[in-house]
Parts: C-alpha cells; sequence; structure tokens
C-alpha cells in the first residue's frame, strides 16, 4: 500500500508539473497568434487543433487532481495523462499563424441604385455575359454619377461568385503606377519584398478578378502595375478591368473593348432626382412647383448640379425661384473664354457657383474655399478643417470649444448645401479620428479651384497639387500665387515667389529639409505656414524672419534634442503653434508670443519644467495647450501654475488618474485625456508594475462645477495593473457630461467597464486586448454608487462598440441590456465569446452592422430562440483591424 501510494504521489507530482509546461506553452502560442492577428494573419489549422486537445486535457487533468486530493485511486488515469500531456509538449507547432484572406469584395458607402437602372444593368452584363470583354471604359462629364455607378458596380459581387477578389482603386487626376499599386497591396494585403509589380502579379495571375478603376484622367500602364494580361476570360480564369474617365480618349488609350457613355439624366428622371431634394413643402405651391420645372430644364439632367442646386432652393419664395432661373440662362448663355474637353466644365461651374453664392455669408463660403488646400480625393478630417479655419481667422471665438463648434456647425452647413460630402469614421475609428471627416467631390473642388481663381481669370493666383504628379523632374511655381498647397512627395520644388503676395503656402508630407526655408525667408507676407510631416531636423534660425506669422504647423518632423532657437520669440504675431516634436524651449521665448490662442507641446522630448509652465501663465490670449506630462511630480508643476487652459493632456503614469478625476484641474477646458503606461515604461526602462490595482475617483455633487463639462475624448493604454475605478459622491455620468469617445488598449487585469453604461453622450467604445475581461458589463457589480442608477436605461447614445482582441470575452452584458442607438458592433478576435446580450425584446433598433472573425465564430453564440434569424441581415465576416 505504501509502495503504491508513493508511485501515486510521484506521478501525480508529475502530472502537476508536465500540466504547468503545457500551460505555460500554450499560453506562448496564445500569445504568438494574438500577435500575429495583430499583423492581419491567423492562426493554422493545425495549431487550432493542438490548442483544443491541449485544453480537453486540461480539463481532464482538473478532475483527476481533484480526485487525487478526494483520496481516490486515479494512478492508471494519470499515468495515461502524463503520456499525453508530454506527447502534446513535444508535437506543440512551431508554425502558429498564416496570412489571412481579405475579403472578395469591400463594400464601397453610399446609396443603392435600383436593380432596373439601365447604366448598372449594361455594366453588369458586359462583365458577367461577354468572355471577349475584358477592359470596360465608362466615360461621361464630371458630376454625371460615374462614381456612383463604379460603387454599385462593386457591390454587386458581394457574393463573390464570378470573381476571387474585387479591388476599387481611385485614380483621381495625379494617378501614378506606384498610387496604384499600394491601394492594390493595402487591399489584399499582400506583403511585398521587393518589387510591388511582381508582387502583385505573382498573387493575381492564378485568380479571377474585378479592377475598378476610378477617375483616370490620363493612360497609366497597368501591366507595369502587376496587373496579368491578356484580360478576358483566360484558361477558365476571368480577368476584368473597368475604368471611370471624363476623356473619351482616355478610353482609346487604355485600349478599351467596350465603352459605355453615362448620359445626361431624361427629363423624367431629373425631375425626380431634384424634387428629392427639395423640400416637400416648397414644392406644395403650384407656382413654384411650375418654377422648379423650369429650374431642372436649365440644369441639362446633370445629377451634381441637380442635387446642389435642389439643395440651394430649400424654404425659398417664387421670387428667389425666378431670380435662380435668371441666373441658370445668364450662366449658361457666357461664352466660354477657356473650353475644356467636353465643353461643359465652365458652364458647370457656373451652374454650381449658384450654390456657392447662396451660402449664407463671406465666412461661409470662405470656409469653403479652403477646402481645396487637400488634394483631390482626400478624406479631410474635420477637426484638421477647424483647426485651418481658425488659423486663417475665419472662426475666432472667445474661447477654443465655441470655436471648434462653430467650425463643426459651419461644415454641417456645407454638407447640408452638398458642397462637402459626409464621410463616415473609418470602421477602426480612432482616438483622433473620432469626429469623422468629409470629401469634396472632384467637380466641385474645381469649381471651388476655379472661383479662387478669379472664376478662371487668374490661374496662378491658387496653386493646389497633389501627389502622383510623377513624370515632372522639378515643380516650378508662379510668382503670381497668393496661395500654394502642395504635396509632391520628395519631388524637388523651384521657387519664383512675389514675397509680397504670398500669404497662405501648406507643404505637408513632402519630405522637405530645413533649405526650404532659405528659398521662403522673405516671404514676409506669409500669416499661414504648414510644415508638417516633412524631414526638418532643426528649426533655423531663418524662419524667424518671417514675423507676420499667425499660424505655423511643425508637427510631425524629426527635430530629435535640437530645441527652439531663441529668436523664435521674434514671432510675435503668432496666434497657433504646433510643435508636437523637438527639445526643449529656452526660457523667456513662451513669454515674448503674447499673441499665442493655440500651443501644442505634446511631445517635447525635454521636460516641461516649472518655468515653461509659468511662462505659459502669463499669455494673455491663450485659449487652449496641448501637452504632455511624464510623471506626478510634473503633473503637480502643471497644476502650481496659473490657471492653463489645458484642452489636451497625455500622462505616463496612471496612477495621476485619480488626482486629475477627483480635482478642479481644467474642467472647464480639459477636452481630450490620453493616458499611456507604454511611455513611462519605456523612458524608464524598467518592467515592474506601477500599483494602481484601484482607482477611486471623489467628487462633491453639491458643487456643480466638480465636472468635466469640456472633457469628450478619454484613452487608457498598457495600464498593467488596473482592475477597477470606484466612484464616490458622484456617478460617472454627472462628473462626464460629454465624454463621447473611449478607449481602453492592453489593460490587462480590468475586470469589467461597467460604470460607463449610463454616460449620456457616449458614442463610440473600444475595448482591445483586456484580456482579464470575462463579462464587459454588469448591472450588478461591486460599485454601489453605479448600482444605484436606472438599471433599464443603458448606452442611451452609444453608436460604435468595438471589442477586439479580448481572449478571455465571454460576454458581453447582461441578458436583455439595452442598446438603443447602436449602429456597429464588431467582434474580432474574441474567440471565447459564448453570448450576446440581446433579446428578441431588446434588440439593438438601428443597428447596421454586427462582425465576426468567420462563419464558426457567429454559429457558436447562444442567443435566445428567434434572434440569430433577426440579426441574421447585418452579419459580415472578416477581420477589418489588424492591430
Amino acid at each position: 500500500m505504501l509502495f503504491s501510494n508513493l508511485k501515486a504521489e510521484r506521478i501525480e507530482g508529475s502530472l502537476e508539473d508536465s500540466t504547468k509546461d503545457l500551460i505555460a506553452k500554450k499560453n506562448d502560442v496564445c500569445q504568438k497568434i494574438k500577435n500575429a492577428e495583430r499583423e492581419g494573419k491567423k492562426s493554422t489549422n493545425e495549431v487550432d487543433r493542438w490548442l483544443e486537445k491541449v485544453a480537453r486535457i486540461i480539463d481532464v487533468v482538473h478532475v483527476i487532481s481533484v480526485d487525487y486530493k478526494l483520496k481516490k485511486d486515479v494512478t492508471m488515469e494519470a499515468s495515461e495523462k502524463l503520456r499525453e500531456v508530454q506527447e502534446c509538449l513535444s508535437i506543440c507547432p512551431s508554425t502558429v499563424a498564416i496570412e489571412s484572406m481579405p475579403p472578395p469584395v469591400q463594400e464601397m458607402p453610399g446609396p443603392s441604385m435600383s436593380a432596373e437602372n439601365r447604366n448598372l444593368q449594361d455594366a453588369l452584363q458586359c462583365i458577367k455575359d461577354d468572355p471577349k470583354v475584358g477592359m470596360i471604359g465608362i466615360w461621361g462629364p464630371g458630376g454625371v454619377g460615374k462614381t456612383h455607378l463604379l460603387n454599385n458596380i462593386n457591390n454587386s459581387f458581394g457574393d463573390g461568385m464570378n470573381f476571387d477578389f474585387v479591388v476599387f482603386v481611385t485614380a483621381s487626376r495625379e494617378c501614378s503606377v506606384e498610387k496604384v499599386e499600394s491601394q492594390i497591396i493595402e487591399r489584399l494585403r499582400l506583403q511585398s519584398v521587393g518589387s510591388n509589380r511582381l508582387t502583385i502579379h505573382a498573387y493575381m495571375k492564378t485568380k479571377s478578378f474585378l479592377v475598378l478603376l476610378d477617375d483616370l484622367w490620363n493612360e497609366i500602364n497597368l501591366e507595369e502595375v502587376g496587373i496579368p494580361y491578356p484580360l478576358g476570360n483566360v484558361k477558365k480564369l476571368n480577368r476584368k478591368v473597368v475604368l471611370t474617365t471624363r476623356l473619351r480618349k482616355v478610353c482609346g488609350q487604355m485600349n478599351v473593348k467596350k465603352e459605355l457613355k453615362v448620359a445626361y439624366l431624361q427629363e423624367h428622371e431629373a425631375w425626380q432626382l431634384f424634387k428629392e431634394n427639395i423640400d416637400a413643402e416648397t414644392l406644395s405651391s403650384p407656382h413654384i412647383e411650375t418654377l422648379a420645372r423650369e429650374l431642372m430644364k436649365e440644369l441639362k439632367g446633370l445629377p451634381l448640379a441637380l442635387i446642389t442646386i435642389g439643395k440651394a432652393m430649400y424654404q425659398k419664395d417664387e421670387y428667389q425661384w425666378e431670380t435662380a432661373i435668371q441666373y441658370m440662362k445668364q450662366s449658361c448663355c457666357t461664352e466660354d473664354k477657356d473650353p475644356i474637353e467636353l465643353g461643359m466644365e465652365t458652364n458647370v461651374f457656373r451652374q454650381l457657383k449658384f450654390s456657392y453664392e447662396k451660402l449664407r455669408n463671406d465666412i461661409l463660403r470662405d470656409c469653403f474655399l479652403t477646402c481645396v488646400l487637400w488634394p483631390e480625393d482626400a478624406k479631410i478630417r474635420k477637426v484638421d478643417l477647424a483647426q485651418c479655419w481658425m488659423g486663417l481667422g475665419l472662426v475666432n471665438e472667445h474661447d477654443i470649444e465655441s470655436s471648434f463648434r462653430k467650425s463643426y456647425s459651419l461644415i454641417a452647413d456645407l454638407t447640408a448645401a452638398c458642397l462637402l460630402e459626409g464621410s463616415d469614421a473609418h470602421p477602426g475609428s480612432s482616438f483622433e479620428n473620432s469626429h469623422g471627416s468629409v470629401k469634396v467631390h472632384d467637380v466641385i473642388r474645381d469649381m471651388a479651384l476655379w472661383i479662387s481663381c478669379d472664376c478662371g481669370e487668374k490661374n496662378d493666383k491658387w496653386i493646389v497639387a497633389a501627389p502622383g504628379d510623377r513624370d515632372k523632374k522639378v515643380i516650378i511655381l508662379s510668382n503670381k500665387a497668393e496661395c500654394i498647397s502642395l504635396s509632391f512627395d520628395r519631388i524637388p520644388i523651384r521657387f519664383n515667389l512675389d514675397p509680397l503676395k504670398l500669404r497662405i503656402l501648406c507643404l505637408r508630407n513632402n519630405g522637405l529639409d530645413e533649405s526650404i526655408i532659405e528659398a521662403i525667408k522673405n516671404c514676409t507676407s506669409l500669416t499661414y505656414l504648414d510644415l508638417s510631416g516633412n524631414n526638418l531636423k532643426r528649426i533655423p534660425e531663418e524662419l524667424c524672419s518671417l514675423v507676420n506669422l499667425e499660424y505655423l504647423d511643425l508637427s510631425e518632423n524629426v527635430f530629435g534634442e535640437t530645441g527652439v532657437p531663441r529668436s523664435f520669440g521674434d514671432l510675435i504675431n503668432l496666434k497657433f503653434l504646433y510643435l508636437k516634436s523637438g527639445g526643449g524651449i529656452p526660457a523667456g521665448v513662451i513669454s515674448r508670443l503674447k499673441a499665442l490662442q493655440v500651443i501644442d507641446l505634446r511631445s517635447l522630448l525635454r521636460e516641461c519644467t516649472l518655468f515653461l509652465f509659468r511662462e505659459l501663465g502669463t499669455l494673455p490670449q491663450l485659449k487652449a495647450l496641448c501637452i504632455l506630462v511624464r510623471d506626478l511630480a510634473q503633473f503637480e508643476s502643471l497644476g502650481e501654475a496659473a490657471n492653463l487652459p489645458v484642452r489636451y493632456l497625455a500622462l505616463n503614469d496612471v496612477s495621476a488618474l485619480t488626482r486629475i478625476l477627483s480635482t478642479d484641474f481644467a474642467q472647464r477646458t480639459l477636452y481630450e485625456l490620453d493616458i499611456n503606461e507604454e511611455r513611462y515604461f519605456l523612458e524608464q526602462d524598467i518592467n515592474e508594475e506601477i500599483d494602481t490595482r484601484e482607482i477611486t475617483v471623489e467628487h462633491d455633487t453639491e458643487q456643480p462645477s466638480n465636472r468635466f463639462g469640456a472633457l469628450t475624448n478619454i484613452r487608457l493604454t498598457m495600464t498593467r495593473s488596473l482592475r477597477q475605478i470606484k466612484w464616490m459622491g458622484a456617478t460617472p455620468s454627472f462628473i462626464f457630461p460629454r465624454l463621447a469617445y473611449l478607449e481602453l488598449f492592453m489593460c490587462q487585469h480590468l475586470s469589467h467597464l461597467s460604470w460607463v453604461m449610463h454616460l449620456p453622450r457616449l458614442e463610440q467604445l473600444h475595448i482591445v486586448s483586456c484580456d482579464g475581461m470575462v463579462q464587459a458589463f454588469m448591472r450588478c457589480h461591486g460599485d454601489r454608487l453605479c448600482n444605484g442608477q436606472d438599471k433599464t436605461k443603458t448606452f442611451p447614445r452609444l453608436k460604435l462598440l468595438f471589442l477586439i482582441y479580448n481572449e478571455s470575452l465571454e460576454t458581453i452584458g447582461d441578458n436583455g441590456m439595452e442598446f438603443p442607438s447602436l449602429e456597429r458592433l464588431e467582434l474580432e478576435g474574441s474567440l471565447a465569446l459564448k453570448r450576446l446580450p440581446f433579446r428578441s425584446d431588446s434588440l439593438p433598433p438601428k443597428l447596421k452592422e454586427l462582425r465576426f472573425d468567420d462563419a464558426r465564430c457567429w454559429e457558436r453564440l447562444e442567443c435566445e430562440e428567434g434572434v440569430k434569424t433577426i440579426l441574421e441581415p447585418y452579419i459580415k465576416f472578416g477581420r477589418r483591424h489588424q492591430g
């Protein structure tokens, strides 16, 4: 008996040790998979089977261990499992992940065309049914709806039946082989180790594909891009290219086999579109309807003009309709001085200019014209547009928050007038992009540039361009220019400037070095200078001679430890300064910049000291400070300075969070709070954890001022030991009345986030790689204060919920939890998820998309009967996020 007991004890001990080794190996494999998933890869079938086997073994070992402790004889079972554990350790796969396939079709946003639309029918017939046609050209004037048609062609192949994949490429005016290559590489998630052309060709040569090339202006050699030829049906492969262009000659240059002209709308079609963009109350008057039909005829069936001018006629009386008709008749009768190919562009500009002129004031008109400072087809972040308008003096409210609100209101006005197009935030929209972006239709942009150049009379007055003009050896700038915006990506620029004329110069993302300052040092009329995203390693003294500068953006350069020159204090008219990088600032410089309203120092490499904070406190016009505080001591120094209007605060130490949230620090002005302990660990070169298991926020509800009335965005990154946030005296809803965006990344020990459920303005919530979280939201949890809130009214305004790579997450929340505003729920990489919180009577009424890795993740979920059937139309598969 003694021998038997000793044998059992030895086997049990070996099994326990080997199982610990196996669990450690399993955790290592899971971490490798997680890292690979952030690069867009997926686990191999072999490693998935290995992990499943390991999970089964560990479950059995746990039972054996319990039985052993209960004095049961488990010698035979333990011996067998010991052998299996050791075998699993020996056959652990060396390769854990492979590249994941992108979705066959990436759906394009925008309204759907009717299946009966003749242009769509003709295009789809050529693509699907004509094996001899490899290249199809869709042509017609700007604004006639070619891109809209191409978007619908793309979305028509969502079933993946005809092609292995569909690629949508935006060519634009400045297209190049490199631009097309980069878009194809990105769309197909190809890893290019050398030539992009060879990479693309090697991948596509054995596939059926459809390439959609939008807005082509010149011939481009697709074989140089890497697209395999011949096109058409080749050896059972279906290879098709569809391009759109304003110029019919491009169809000839590209050797198009089938042309489709997108014609102007027929009168009945034009009237239907025009009616859709005029309010019903206006059209209720029979006389105005007659006038509306007359105005519609003057627009010649051009969809863009019908939409834009229809919006401009909102709530107009009959006299205004008569004026509009007269305007259109005169504009179309004016003889073109500089006719463009197709003969319509100048007349179209004059028609569209009506919407521009009907904007309610000059400020709104000037704001619209600045949109041409961004490249064609660019997504313009709303926050960047607002920053630009403030820098140009077009928006100047008494505080920075009011200026942003005014800017966003102006953007809404321009969008309502159809002069800007709303562009949804990227599905994985980041902290910086949480406000979304806008686009300008290329015809509207051309019209804005035409207006800026005195309606074509002074074509060198505003010079704007973008990447892609690769054929040019050098860019020569006119001495007549008042505004220049270039983004040529390292093409040399030769300046021939009139130093007294140039007022606005935007040269962002050009790879320029300090020599650019030598070229512009005499342009003393410059008031707006954007040199962000270049290769400046220092700030030359010559820059300080531009004494009329009011706006200067030097962010995202490579200044390193080099500091600001002392003569920088000579820029006494400077109102907006964006450094975001670089060394220190000498004493006495900041205090001389008395006109400063906004200063961004969020990435200075040298420590911000008390003298700098005190100098900032002497600036009488200062409205916003963006700054990085490295530790608690610096934060206390910042607090000791004058009452600075801190708008953006970055912290490297989460232990300061209690101090910030429990005091009246910057409560009127703080807009963004970014806590990232990864920066702390990198700077200190240490691995120990900061002991912040619990943060308690204390507030007095009797003092209404004790709330963050402006705080909209919060991000917590790498807060390694933080487990929970507790609230005393006031609820999160009281403290954060405007919090709209919350992101948590790699908060490994955070157990739940239940306190966010009742935030009144929360619209976006990102929870990424929080591996300690099993259930994200609980109605009943340890915090008495939060538990006391109305449990039925959860997430009143939440639109986007991203739960990504949370390996322990089993359920989102309690059954029946409500999401009345939820539009998109993404659950990528949450492989342990078992249940959704929806019941048939609590489904999100506004849901548009529910995304999983693959069908298996969806099929294994437990739901109340009937819920899955209701959710089916909103399901999407495939990973959009790459970590």
